[in-house]
């Protein structure tokens, strides 16, 4: 399932402004055409990414070659945040999009965290709350029905990218059954049969390839 990734604005929020144009001009900006690697899994943890511009698809490979999304990054993202523990990346980030990146170098951060201290505060702040959204996920994977989750993670990709429209609130992404499927651990025939359910149900529909959610219908079935 995806988590809600940290923001810039929660990283920098109570920094001064002498403090952001330090920040700044310890970032470097570079630009990856849809399809392109960011890095890799198994590459040393060297820098902190956030995503300037575009999307970027956080994924997990298997030992037999298997692509697993974990998470789909928009704008103000920050992604590679977990370079302190001296462990390689243990995911893969790919371009969504043409994306535009602003990369700050492990040593430029640690000497940040270090001189900083609302720097330092925030970026602790937001591991903790990954780490917690991190434990109730695998609770939520371990007791609940995968439909349950197919319709969680619909309502967090409705939240981060949903745009409104007199039909519903459109996700902007072009994801097939398999990235579903991916994203909540399950076949994509599940999800195939899933999503055919709730177009029965007026939970979801398409429009030119993209996915709609019919917001209220989608929350009341996770409440019930």
């Amino acid at each position: 399932m995806p988590l809600s990734h940290q923001t810039a604005s929660d990283l920098f929020q109570g920094i001064s402004e002498p403090e952001a144009q330090r920040i700044a001009r310890l970032c470097t900006e570079r630009r990856y055409r849809k399809g392109a690697t960011i890095f890799s899994r198994g590459d040393s943890a060297d820098a902190l990414f956030i995503v300037k511009e575009g999307k970027v698809r956080i994924l997990s490979l298997s030992d037999k070659g298997t692509e697993t999304i974990v998470h789909i990054l928009k704008e103000g993202a920050i992604f590679g945040e977990l370079l302190l523990s001296e462990e390689r990346r243990a995911f893969s980030a790919v371009a969504g999009t043409d994306v535009v990146i602003t990369i700050l170098g492990k040593s430029s951060l640690v000497e940040l965290l270090t001189s900083i201290p609302a720097l330092a505060k925030n970026f602790i702040r937001q591991l903790s709350r990954r780490l917690a959204k991190v434990e109730l996920g695998a609770a939520d994977f371990g007791h609940t029905w995968s439909y349950h989750r197919l319709s969680k993670v619909l309502l967090q990709l409705c939240e981060e990218h949903g745009q409104q429209t007199p039909k519903g609130t459109l996700i902007p992404l072009r994801l097939t059954h398999e990235d579903l499927a991916n994203l909540i651990g399950t076949t994509r025939e599940t999800v195939t049969t899933q999503m055919n359910r709730f177009r029965r149900m007026g939970i979801v529909n398409r429009q030119d390839r993209f996915i709609v959610v019919n917001r209220p219908r989608l929350e009341q079935f996770i409440r019930s």
